[in-house]
Parts: C-alpha cells; sequence; structure tokens
C-alpha cells in the first residue's frame, strides 16, 4: 500500500512538471539592447517567494535575481520552460522576455518541506 501511495505521489508531482512552455525565454534573434528592461531581486525561504507578484509591462526583458535564504530552493516558470535550482545564499539570474499581456505562474520546483506545494507566485503582464 505504501509503494503505491509514493507512486501516486510522485506521478502527480511529475505531472505538474509536464511541459507547459507557451514562450522561448528569450526570442530567436531578439535584440535585447533595444528593449525595455526590468530587474527584480527576489528572496526564497520557506515557504515563499518575496515578491510573490511582479508586474511587468508587455514587450519588457524580465530578469529576476534570486537569492535563497535558507536552503535550496527553486524556481519553475512553465510558461518560459525556465526550471532553475536555488542553492543556499547563492544569488540565480534568470531572464525572459514576456512579449503580451497577460498572467504566468512561478513555483518552487524543489520539494523543500510541508509548505513547498503553495510556494509559489505570479507575473503580472499589463
Amino acid at each position: 500500500m505504501r509503494v503505491l501511495s509514493v507512486s501516486i505521489v510522485a506521478a502527480i508531482v511529475l505531472a505538474g512538471c509536464a511541459g507547459s512552455q507557451k514562450y522561448p525565454p528569450l526570442p530567436a534573434g531578439m535584440n535585447s539592447e533595444s528593449v525595455p528592461k526590468q530587474v527584480v531581486e527576489m528572496t526564497a525561504e520557506r515557504y515563499r517567494f518575496t515578491p510573490e507578484e511582479i508586474r511587468v509591462k508587455p514587450g519588457t526583458l524580465v530578469t529576476l535575481k534570486v537569492t535563497a535564504l535558507d536552503g535550496t530552493h527553486g524556481i519553475s516558470i512553465g510558461d518560459f520552460g525556465i526550471d532553475e535550482s536555488l542553492p543556499q545564499k547563492q544569488t540565480v539570474t534568470v531572464q525572459f522576455f514576456v512579449p503580451q499581456k497577460g498572467e504566468h505562474s512561478f513555483s518552487c520546483s524543489h520539494i523543500c518541506g510541508i509548505g513547498h506545494f503553495g510556494m509559489n507566485g505570479k507575473i503580472i503582464v499589463e
């Protein structure tokens, strides 16, 4: 019975990680010098990202500088095919271009404890 439960949980976790990429992180041929840019400094710690909500304008090259404060975490932004490990006390830089209005969710992609599945946020392109 325990093996079955573990198998079911693993299947659910892996299904949630399935590719849902809608946009390339950096479009081919994009001249990064000619587009607006926004840099956001973030932290990751049990069980939240700060900030949890990021607002940007369409057509912006977004740079997230994410530092894990209390252990290893991860950041996954499925719409852009991004999944980066965030080692403790290191800042990881993630870049992506938001072409149009919409919302994109992000979450912790490294199981970090009992509150892991609630560790998420969103990018609002307005």
